[in-house]
């Protein structure tokens, strides 16, 4: 899809800077003052830029101003705009330097382990000069840094209520899930215990809307169990490992990360079937963009290793 000559002839690239400045301060004068405008010059600009596509993009309030639903169009792809040209000034500069280029991937917590990390490491030993960023957090969180333009590559399962709106996935292998809990813990040395018989049982789990808190609900409702009342909710894995080891305390992860703590000591696998039970992990990217070779290479990397895996 190409752009109309006669808007591609009017737009720069500080029109865009200005409708994210704007979207974050919400003051035309705070916005022209972040971008070194003077606020008649801002005024002006926005003009252009709304004559330029033909539609309003900001309404102006008394106490400000908001994106209406063409300006809320216009800056996702803004921000995608500046942060590629932002990429594209860092490679050159890195290049020159005598580095590979930079990458900057996220991952929820559950694929660091067995996907993101082994993939970063592969990475860097084929290409040492590589800069790399890696956000972990959860998948809402991770799906709106990648439209923004913040990362490049998320490894994420699906949220259960997103659309998915531009952006590309590419399914991998599903991971099972297991049952953990402190390495002393009275249930550890069990052989065999029914979740059925655990729905009393504190509980440290993902907040509501979750993938990993949506499997939580799903695997006791299939057991039978009343959903479980006597909750902690955290998404940091710090926090869950931190009161695992202080409390009587169950949780459920990913088996790749409970072998990572497990490992050491830190926790214990409970003999708990969870039959059918699984995170399905995915490599999204954003749509119709193409992947310079560090990320290309990462993604090849991630989907070998969930191969393997699986």
């Amino acid at each position: 899809m190409s752009l109309p000559i006669a808007v591609a002839s009017r737009l720069r690239v500080r029109h865009l800077a200005l409708a994210v400045a704007l979207d974050t301060h919400r003051s035309l004068r705070r916005a022209a003052a972040d971008i070194a405008l003077t606020q008649p010059a801002a005024t002006k600009l926005l003009h252009d830029l709304e004559d330029a596509l033909g539609a309003r993009l900001f309404e102006r309030h008394a106490w400000g101003m908001s994106p209406t639903p063409h300006g809320e169009t216009l800056l996702r792809h803004a921000r995608g705009i500046l942060h590629d040209l932002a990429q594209a000034h860092a490679d050159i500069a890195a290049e020159r330097e005598g580095r590979q280029g930079s990458l900057r991937v996220g991952g929820v917590t559950g694929s660091v382990p067995t996907l993101v990390a082994p993939a970063i490491r592969a990475l860097r030993e084929r290409h040492p000069r590589v800069r790399i960023y890696a956000l972990v957090n959860t998948s809402e969180v991770l799906l709106e840094a990648l439209r923004r333009g913040e990362i490049t590559v998320a490894v994420t399962p699906r949220p259960p209520d997103d659309d998915l709106a531009g952006l590309e996935t590419r399914p991998l292998a599903d991971e099972p899930l297991t049952v953990v809990a402190r390495a002393a813990h009275p249930l550890a040395r069990r052989r065999a215990i029914a979740l059925a018989a655990l729905a009393g049982a504190t509980w440290i789990v993902p907040p509501a809307g979750s993938p990993l808190r949506r499997d939580f609900d799903t695997l006791h409702a299939a057991a039978g169990n009343r959903p479980p009342t006597d909750l902690i909710e955290t998404v940091s894995i710090v926090a869950t490992l931190a009161l695992l080891q202080a409390t009587d305390a169950l949780s459920l992860l990913p088996l790749g990360l409970a072998r990572h703590y497990e490992a050491p000591g830190m926790i214990a696998r409970l003999a708990v079937p969870l039959t059918g039970a699984g995170t399905r992990y995915e490599i999204m990217t954003r749509e119709g963009r193409g992947l310079a070779p560090a990320a290309s290479a990462f993604v090849d990397t991630v989907a070998a290793l969930a191969q393997r895996s699986g």
